[in-house]
């Protein structure tokens, strides 16, 4: 059960309690009217009904409860007992199906680590789109007055990533390659290569798929880990990538 929903249970015990063990000589009314003001928010909060001291419950001078009046409020006590059980079974099972449709829509949608690549993009996200799954591209997710990095965490709730090494950037090593040398290479974005490791670490290799545009020099970390190349068009590994998600248990409909 959701935190809240203990809590409320929880104040509603503690006030029936108070009210059971109320032990002073005279039932003043002034005390029983704040116990069954708390007992109605803590019922409220529940869907339980709440319960009102009538007139002939209190006594002539109207500064105590009387015995028709507790006893009446000792039986609304126990048909709140009695339906407490049902209410939490309620609670539990709207949670349970609350985090299964969750879990459902999660695993729906696929996130796509992209470069400068606007095309590699599209395409990517129109083979996802025409079987039914959503793809997730954080540049179109509104920022809700959050950090680039928490944006990031928040709609990384996903059940498998696509990533697209594209040649973005050049790079070298220093040695290898002085300011004067023609000889750089193609390698895809710094934030490309950071979230790849993310999503390795959060979903692990099985739920990440790395497609690499052939002229892409590959980070050496990821040599030996299977990997989807293409030469012009991510189109070109359409079928590779649905086997991928396939063998990842992500649901689909070929259309």
């Amino acid at each position: 059960m959701k935190p809240s929903i203990n809590n409320d249970i929880f104040r509603l015990k503690k006030v029936i309690r108070d009210i059971k063990q109320y032990n002073k000589e005279w039932r003043y009314s002034d005390a029983f009217e704040k116990y069954v003001a708390n007992l109605n928010i803590c019922s409220g909060s529940l869907g339980l009904p709440n319960f009102e001291f009538e007139n002939f419950h209190f006594s002539n001078t109207g500064k105590t409860i009387n015995d028709i009046g507790y006893d009446s409020l000792l039986t609304h006590i126990s048909i709140l007992e009695d339906m407490l059980p049902h209410i939490i079974d309620d609670k539990v099972q709207g949670v349970r199906n609350n985090e299964e449709v969750k879990v459902q829509q999660n695993g729906k949608k696929v996130f796509i680590v992209h470069g400068r690549d606007k095309t590699a993009l599209l395409e990517i996200e129109g083979i996802l789109s025409r079987v039914g799954l959503e793809p997730v591209v954080l540049n179109r997710n509104v920022n809700s007055g959050l950090t680039l990095m928490e944006k990031f965490e928040k709609y990384s709730d996903v059940k498998y990533a696509v990533v697209l090494l594209t040649p973005d950037d050049i790079g070298a090593l220093y040695e290898d390659a002085p300011l004067e040398s023609l000889g750089y290479k193609f390698r895809a974005r710094q934030n490309v290569i950071f979230e790849l490791g993310f999503f390795y670490g959060k979903l692990g290799r099985s739920n990440v798929c790395c497609i690499l545009k052939s002229t892409v020099e590959k980070p050496s970390d990821i040599d030996g880990i299977a990997y989807l190349s293409y030469q012009n068009s991510v189109e070109e590994i359409e079928y590779a990538v649905l086997r991928e998600l396939k063998d990842a248990k992500m649901e689909f409909q070929l259309l």
